[in-house]
């Protein structure tokens, strides 16, 4: 018997849905790199869009040229990047073959060993990629023993089952808690489903064992690079360099290139610097960041209400992880490329890369998927979900978000989107306070009907050291904007009752914007503030000291202003947002 390209098309897709099956599994013993329980998500996510997307040949070349193509566009998560890889060696290892036996299928998964192996920086033994060197060492080392590629198949699939099980006690985490790699039993379940399909056995899709997930588990590591970073592109330069380049930036880092599309996947504390070095080696298709951190501090957390916010809402980074409040980011379009707010950009690259573009950037709101992926993996999770969103007036992003919790809403879940009427810093403060009342053990209904109150007597004055930012983003008219730079004019810009941009005063010189706030703070009795800023520590460390000295308490945090506000306020910007009693 050998096997044409329909043949390898139904191995991987029957494959695939025994991985589906075991998600839920896969993502509770996830150890290794980290424990944030998606390793089942990841691989199903890519396994899924192979399954569909890829297209069939009676060819067994041409099929595999094509799933491997779809698993570089699909790969997520460091063991679906190391798969993708693997596909994709096997496919550089092979020749124009019609239909493939023992020798053939031996020679392609043993040749792809190499190419998994190169693509990533830091090998760990005891994972996903042992247990697939181990399997293709046995088919090279075994294929003449055999003319049946159904028993050859088999058999190896028996040895990757005990290469499994060794993994137990290779990598310290695994043996503490008395599991195997999750990646590498991801791996080990897609072999199963070859004999399945060659077995002509029937896999049918079942709902993950939730009852069986085991929740007592030990990890006591440090993470020491919080977000899974990872990057699709189309190359136009020799990647040899950015290896290097990206080495430096964090761990568990692959490189999986392919004819036209190149992937990186990284765990790093800097995302933003590696698309802007990615930047140079090609143009930037997709980004995916996600807080391994934060994931695992959510599997711990003792409330039963998540706290969701936008990333319009300028916050503390620590506050946000120590309190686990979810952020859904922005789009920031430059230059065709769409970048993530907060996470693949800030506002050192963003004003730089304004100096080079064409055209002046601009946002679109979170992405529908991005919303519906976060809702529910949080109901998984908590009981209840209340989202803060930047004032509607503002940004659409209230009701985009609104449409997608009405339509969970309808299937019995249990979620709340507030307009918040405010935004960046004044909308932070609302989430500092829905914050402190969930740690006080209020209801929902009273954090909703109090959060209504005080987002009314919430205020933010936003100094503008310019109109040139405001006028190129559109939020100013073109012949006001004009005018206030041939006058060298400071604008204060600030929001009305019902959550509209609306100008609050106007000076010629920082000293007089802020006497002009000195006024208002002097005369509203204040129980909270805050400030933000763009690239602008020296004021705004005056203002911290000024200001804490009129109202006798010190900011409630301090922070970068988000780049999607920035783009509109500009360089140099600085913000004051407060609550009067």
């Amino acid at each position: 018997m050998r096997l044409d390209g329909n043949d390898l098309y139904q191995m991987v897709k029957t494959g695939s849905v025994l991985v589906k099956n075991n998600r839920a599994y896969l993502n509770d013993i996830n150890f290794f790199p980290v424990p944030d329980g998606d390793t089942g998500n990841n691989l199903v996510y890519t396994m899924n869009l192979i399954a569909v997307e890829a297209i069939p040949n009676d060819s067994f070349h041409k099929t595999l040229d094509s799933i491997s193509e779809t698993a570089m566009l699909s790969a997520r998560g460091n063991s679906g990047v190391i798969f993708a890889q693997f596909l994709n060696g096997m496919f550089k290892s092979s020749k124009d073959y019609e239909t493939v036996g023992v020798n053939e299928f031996a020679s392609l998964a043993y040749g792809s060993v190499d190419y998994v192996y190169k693509s990533i920086s830091n090998p760990v033994e005891g994972t996903i990629i042992t247990v697939l060197r181990e399997w293709a060492n046995f088919l090279n080392t075994n294929k003449e023993k055999y003319n049946n590629i159904k028993e050859f198949l088999v058999d190896s699939y028996h040895y990757a089952k005990e290469c499994l099980e060794k993994t137990k006690t290779t990598l310290q985490i695994l043996k503490k808690n008395k599991v195997v790699d999750s990646g590498a039993m991801g791996f080990v379940l897609f072999l199963e489903g070859f004999n399945k399909y060659l077995n002509n056995e029937t896999v049918d899709e079942v709902q993950s064992p939730v009852d069986l997930i085991i929740d007592e588990h030990v990890y006591d590591e440090n993470i020491l690079y919080r977000y899974c970073t990872e990057g699709l592109f189309e190359q136009n330069a020799n990647l040899d360099n950015l290896k290097t380049e990206l080495e430096t930036l964090g761990d568990s880092l692959i490189i999986l290139e392919g004819k036209k599309y190149s992937r990186i996947h990284i765990h790093t504390n800097n995302p933003e610097i590696v698309f802007d070095k990615l930047d140079d080696y090609g143009n930037i298709l997709t980004q995916k960041v996600d807080d391994m951190l934060l994931e695992v501090n959510s599997r711990n957390h003792k409330h039963e209400i998540a706290i969701v916010t936008d990333s319009i809402a300028d916050i503390d980074k620590e506050f946000a992880l120590e309190n686990n409040i979810f952020v859904i980011p922005t789009n920031i379009i430059i230059n065709s490329v769409s970048y993530i707010d907060k996470f693949t950009i800030n506002n050192e690259i963003l004003f730089e890369k304004i100096k080079n573009s064409k055209e002046y950037p601009t946002t679109s709101v979170p992405e529908i998927k991005y919303i519906n992926n976060l809702f529910s993996k949080l109901l998984l999770q908590y009981k209840k979900i209340i989202v803060l969103t930047v004032a509607s007036k503002l940004s659409s992003t209230y009701n985009v978000i609104n449409d997608i919790a009405s339509k969970l809403n309808d299937k019995g879940n249990d979620i709340t989107v507030i307009d918040s009427l405010n935004n960046s810093a004044s909308e932070g403060l609302l989430v500092y306070q829905l914050v402190k009342m969930r740690n006080r053990g209020l209801s929902k209904d009273a954090m909703i009907m109090t959060i209504n109150e005080i987002k009314k007597k919430t205020k933010i004055l936003v100094c503008l050291d310019t109109f040139k930012y405001a006028t190129l983003s559109g939020r100013v008219p073109k012949i006001i904007g004009k005018i206030g730079m041939l006058l060298k004019i400071r604008p204060i810009m600030s929001l009305d009752a019902t959550g509209a941009g609306t100008a609050f005063g106007f000076a010629l010189s920082k000293k007089g914007i802020t006497k002009k706030i000195m006024k208002l703070v002097k005369k509203d009795d204040i129980s909270e503030w805050s400030l933000v800023h763009c690239e602008n520590t020296e004021l705004v460390n005056e203002y911290k000291t000024l200001f804490t000295s009129i109202i006798k308490k010190e900011p409630s945090f301090i922070s970068e202003l988000s780049s999607a506000t920035a783009i509109h306020s500009g360089k140099k910007s600085v913000a004051i947002a407060y609550i009067k009693k």
